[in-house]
């Protein structure tokens, strides 16, 4: 890279840094409930844009215990990691038959926005990019040995259902 190019690139850089110190109003604070929701979508949105599990990793589903303890309180990991053990065993379906963060066997979406509903709920809001269906999902939060854990995720469409109670169903 030249000097020129160089001074530049640090200028502007450095003009980037001022603009975004010198405006703190502009930002809002993340509420700490919304906070473990929201690593979860950064951590596995990819889903709805592609399918490639080679290129990205197993969708959230199919972590591993570790991942999934990261977002979720021991009894919700506990059910999700029976899930898939029983899809593995079974080659197929269990209880869970589609995508957690979209509530969908194909998810498609844009304008996802997140927001701390109340102290220990936070809604996940978005639309299809098709045919502009909203959908909101429910986020169940709690303090879990000092962080925040998801408890449960209760889908609104078509009708109410908790993902726990989903995963407590008897399995084959």
């Amino acid at each position: 890279m030249s000097s020129t190019a160089a001074k530049k690139f640090c200028l502007i850089v450095s003009a980037a840094m001022t603009i975004g110190w010198s405006c703190p109003a502009s930002a809002e604070k993340a509420e700490p409930g919304t906070i473990v929701v929201a690593k979860l979508y950064k951590d596995f949105a990819w889903q709805a844009m592609a399918s490639q599990a080679d290129l990205f990793g197993e969708d959230l589903a199919h972590q591993r215990k570790a991942t999934l303890e990261k977002y979720f309180a021991p009894a919700l990991t506990k059910l999700l990691l029976e899930d898939a053990a029983c899809q593995v065993k079974y080659q197929g379906i269990c209880n869970l038959d589609f995508d957690l963060l979209f509530n969908s066997q194909d998810p498609r979406v844009t304008d996802l926005e997140i927001t701390m509903a109340s102290p220990e709920k936070v809604s996940v809001v978005f639309k299809d990019p098709v045919d502009e269906k909203q959908t909101r999902i429910d986020f169940q939060v709690a303090q879990v040995a000092g962080a925040w854990k998801i408890t449960d995720i209760i889908y609104r469409q078509p009708q109410e259902l908790s993902l726990k109670k989903a995963l407590s169903r008897k399995m084959p």
